[in-house]
């Protein structure tokens, strides 16, 4: 289907056209040939263009939104068989790779640009969106890697022309729907790393452990293989393409790595781990009229088994070498797209995507996380317990920890079932210029996750007083847990295991219905070129559901760290957008050549969140002969609340990050200011700190929640110079305001000892009279925590400088491309409560375990290739700025002692090449060639893995290697 052309568009649209593809996309080129680019310059096979970020269909419009392309040939050059791999590298995007994320990851790749997270940023497949996944953000793994003609990363808000959630920028997924012939592609890759660092082996044999020495061999081995059929039929009238994929890669254990075999504590360099360790450790309390009757001050209340009876002490356990560093997955990848045109106004089409995954998660074995028990101290099976701890009262209360090695470690396996369908017509209506677009969008998603091998906690109490007490009773296949002098049999441990499961359900449906055309008339100074107009409505339907067995609902598996609560919600959204593009100036050649306006507007009437507006503004000049764009953007945006943010049920669960400032012996504030967060004075310096790192916390859903809004503005410049080079630089600005979150763990306690603010928020345990915010049961409302619910209370701002530089020319007897994109922030600035400037902090340049930064200033991948006869050759330099290790307000930090000097900058140098045989095309590369290891941050909370910084080459270097054949 083509515009409706008149003789004076069609006489510009060449040159015009021309110069808005080369000016607007920033990706790096790949090389072609005289004849290829020949091609491309033919003015009679011009077709209407669809940016992303407009609805407009034009020949010669100027985008006013910078746009980064990334082009399907370079995920082949880097050994990409996830479109994530390469997307979540440029520097726009946040470094998240969720393959080597394990405890606490999402399950599933993410794309989130500007540390915003990926509830901000929009992700779409032919402009379209995807079905949410079960934690109601959007999974590109769907996404077929084969099938991709390029990838748009817009930047600004896009809520005027894609709705909500278009905040911080659009990723946009573009499929090859004209796909002619065959192609076959099979790929092997696999991580190799030398284990040579002699300081962190002899960490590890200090502590009794055995690192790996050597060379890795290959490890964490990924194969895949794809398919992709397609051809026009009909006599061209119509096309079908459809598709095949499926990859699979081995798991990659801590233990093969010597920097990550054993868990190192953040603050000595020592290996650390987990207090629930093995043997068993006893916190020993006296109990009397239903009540603590807690020690003085000071009091060690911990003790161990010494072989004939206890004394003070504690055991760590090292968790690491058996948790995934890489976790194994398995997922196929299927779809089509067809269209067939009856006639010039009537053009059915359909596109299909289907995935299918399995997932397997697995983490340190399970055990008595605290388990508190009300025991009689003439129970024979805690022996002299009581009078070894000093217990004066008939009564004690004793808070088990111990790991159960016995059993085995923890294991979950996730499968996803994800499904989009689109069908729709489209054609040109009367004869005219317009044409319409109306279609339904069907996509679901399922999630059963089965958890095996976490204790139950009611099984616990039960067997380690024999399963005969008469206030903790028994249960099926109980057998005596004897934990209290380690003679534990593996029957004994089994008994106590259970397994979980839960069901994830969302779906999204779409009717929208747009028509695109020209008014008929423009402005006396465009030269003849009409107004262009899109008018559509939309209306998205969204529901979630969730079910979860008895035990995880009741939060009685040990490990689980909360109760599993259901959700059943649903929610509809109806918009009415219009855009129109306004030429407003069109001259010839010389210095101005043209100047365009765009204007959108969208009104959204949302059931759960009300009636709000999003619309834009945007501005671009073409001069010195179509070789200089100007061009700016405003966006009113919005973020509207996820069902999750409104209906979860409000719960204790552990913290995605903090700690508790007033913990340990040497806390950093004074008694004074702690005893405001409600820790007495006598307690002061005795409060135990969590070697996990892991707090409670109050959280869940907020029915009350508003959208956020933003305000997105760019401004910038994309030239051509010389013949073939091509720059870019554009500056964005992202304000929101009413962001949705919680004032922050770390905040809540320093608003609290510094002015005296929510300090009625932290509600410490002194039930045992340690005072603490972690030990206990989340399933006890008198477990100490944090109240951090969600409210419409923060502010963020995100600006900064986005750079590309492209440049190809003839050089011998083959060709050079050279290109460069990368990223200057200039802020990374977030409030956590708006009422409060202090809350206020800016994490530029910082990496920072108080307020979880981890923002280099400057990041870019650099890329040169050359390409000659039949052969290529390819490199690539992956840069991230240093971070200074300071507080917010320029105060250098000594508490994570592995990064007191901050955290270098790192360079990756990545090598490929590929040669063609006829049809078969041999490709081979490295990444990462010189091993370098990540940032090492012990086990502070600053680690997303395995004691390091995540968003780094984690395991060393990645060799890959492919065989394409294309007919």
């Amino acid at each position: 289907m083509r515009l409706k052309r008149n003789k004076l568009r069609d006489a510009i649209a060449f040159s015009l056209a021309a110069s808005a593809l080369v000016l607007a996309g920033t990706g790096t080129a790949v090389a072609q040939d005289s004849s290829e680019q020949q091609t491309q310059q033919t003015p009679t096979s011009l077709d209407t263009i669809t940016v992303t970020g407009s609805r407009i269909k034009s020949q010669t419009f100027t985008a006013s939104s910078p746009i980064t392309e990334i082009t399907a040939e370079e995920f082949n050059q880097v050994g990409a068989t996830t479109v994530e791999d390469l997307v979540n590298q440029y520097p726009q995007v946040d470094l998240s790779f969720d393959n080597f994320e394990n405890n606490g990851s999402y399950g599933h790749a993410t794309i989130s640009m500007r540390g915003l997270g990926p509830e901000r940023t929009l992700t779409l497949v032919n402009g379209r969106r995807l079905p949410a996944s079960r934690n109601e953000v959007t999974d590109p793994s769907i996404v077929p890697a084969a099938m991709i003609k390029r990838v748009d990363i817009l930047s600004g808000g896009a809520s005027a022309i894609y709705g909500a959630d278009a905040v911080a920028g659009v990723v946009n997924f573009v499929l090859d729907d004209k796909f002619e012939g065959v192609s076959l592609n099979f790929g092997y890759s696999a991580y190799q790393h030398d284990n040579d660092n002699s300081y962190f082996q002899g960490l590890n044999e200090e502590a009794g452990y055995q690192a790996p020495t050597g060379n890795s061999g290959f490890d964490g081995i990924s194969r895949n293989a794809d398919i992709v059929v397609g051809g026009s039929f009909a006599e061209n009238k119509g096309h079908a393409v459809g598709w095949l994929t499926w990859r699979e890669n081995d798991a990659l254990y801590h233990g093969q790595r010597d920097y990550s075999h054993c868990s190192v504590w953040f603050d000595a360099p020592q290996c650390g781990g987990s207090g629930t360790a093995d043997p068993g450790r006893f916190t020993v309390n006296q109990y009397q009229d239903g009540a603590v009757v807690p020690w003085p001050t000071g009091t060690n209340a911990n003790y161990i088994w010494n072989g004939s009876g206890y004394e003070n002490g504690t055991y760590v356990y090292n968790y690491a070498p058996i948790n995934f560093y890489q976790r194994p997955d398995k997922r196929i990848t299927a779809g089509f797209m067809g269209s067939y045109e009856i006639n010039e106004h009537f053009e059915p089409y359909i596109e299909a995507l289907f995935l299918e995954r399995s997932s397997d998660l697995q983490i340190a074995e399970s055990g008595a996380f605290g388990v508190p028990v009300n025991v009689s101290c003439d129970n024979p099976l805690i022996g002299t317990l009581c009078a070894d701890a000093g217990v004066a009262t008939d009564m004690a209360r004793i808070t088990m920890w111990k790991r159960n090695v016995e059993g085995g470690p923890r294991a979950s396996n996730s499968d996803d079932s994800t499904h989009r369908i689109t069908a729709g017509v489209r054609g040109a209506l009367f004869d005219s210029s317009w044409t319409y677009d109306v279609s339904l969008l069907s996509g679901k998603t399922k999630t059963i996750d089965i958890g095996k091998n976490d204790f139950l906690i009611s099984r616990i109490s039960a067997a380690a007083l024999g399963c005969t007490d008469p206030v903790y009773g028994t249960f099926p296949g109980c057998q005596p847990y004897d934990i209290w002098t380690d003679e534990i049999t593996p029957e004994a441990a089994a008994a106590m295991a259970g397994t979980s499961f839960s069901i994830y359900k969302t779906s999204y449906r779409a009717f929208s219905a747009e028509a695109n055309g020209y008014l008929g008339f423009g402005f006396p100074s465009a030269a003849g070129e009409e107004i262009g107009l899109a008018v559509g409505m939309e209306q998205r339907d969204y529901s979630y559901y969730t079910e979860y067995d008895g035990d995880s609902a009741a939060g009685n598996f040990a490990g689980a760290g909360a109760a599993s609560l259901p959700v059943n919600a649903s929610n509809r959204v109806n918009d009415f957008f219009l855009e129109a593009a306004l030429p407003i100036y069109v001259g010839g050649d010389g210095a101005f050549n043209r100047f365009d306006a765009s204007l959108g507007y969208r009104y959204s009437d949302d059931e759960t969140s009300g009636n709000y507006d999003t619309y834009k503004l945007g501005l671009s000049s073409m001069l010195w002969d179509s070789k200089l764009l100007l061009r700016a953007g405003y966006n009113r945006a919005v973020r509207a609340p996820g069902l999750n943010d409104l209906y979860y049920t409000q719960r204790i669960a552990l913290n995605a990050g903090g700690t508790d400032l007033c913990a340990g012996v040497n806390p950093a504030y004074t008694a004074e200011q702690c005893a405001r967060t409600g820790v007495p004075l006598s307690a002061y310096g005795s409060v135990p700190s969590n070697p996990a790192n892991q707090y409670n916390m109050q959280t869940g859903g907020n029915p009350s929640l508003a959208p956020e809004v933003a305000d997105t503005y760019t401004f910038g410049f994309a030239v051509e110079p010389i013949e073939n080079l091509n720059l870019s630089l554009d500056w964005y600005n992202v304000e929101i305001e009413g962001a949705i979150g919680g004032i922050g763990y770390n905040t809540i306690q320093i608003l609290c000892m510094e002015q005296g603010l929510y300090c009625d928020r932290i509600r410490r345990d002194a039930r045992a009279g340690e005072y603490d915010l972690w030990v206990g049961l989340a399933s006890d409302p008198g477990t100490g925590h944090i109240n951090n619910l969600p409210d419409n209370i923060g502010v963020y701002k995100r600006s900064g400088l986005d750079l590309a530089v492209d440049y190809s020319f003839a050089l011998g007897v083959g060709r050079l491309n050279a290109g460069l994109v990368g990223n200057y922030v200039l802020d990374d600035f977030t409030q956590t409560l708006a009422a409060e400037p202090s809350t206020g902090y800016d994490c530029k340049g910082l990496v920072n375990d108080t307020f979880l930064c981890q923002t280099p200033d400057w990041r870019h991948v650099a890329s040169v290739r050359y390409s000659w006869d039949r052969y290529a050759v390819g490199m690539r330099w992956r840069h991230i700025a240093g971070m200074d290790y300071n507080d917010v307000d320029g105060t250098p930090l000594s508490d994570v002692i592995w990064i007191e000097g901050g955290v270098p900058s790192y360079n990756y140098l990545d090598l490929n090449g590929s040669v063609s045989f006829g049809q078969a095309t041999v490709t081979l590369g490295v990444n990462n060639v010189f091993d370098k290891e990540p940032p090492f941050t012990g086990d502070s909370g600053l680690s997303a893995n395995a004691n390091a910084l995540g968003g780094y080459d984690q395991v060393g270097r990645y060799v890959f290697g492919s065989v394409s054949l294309k007919f």
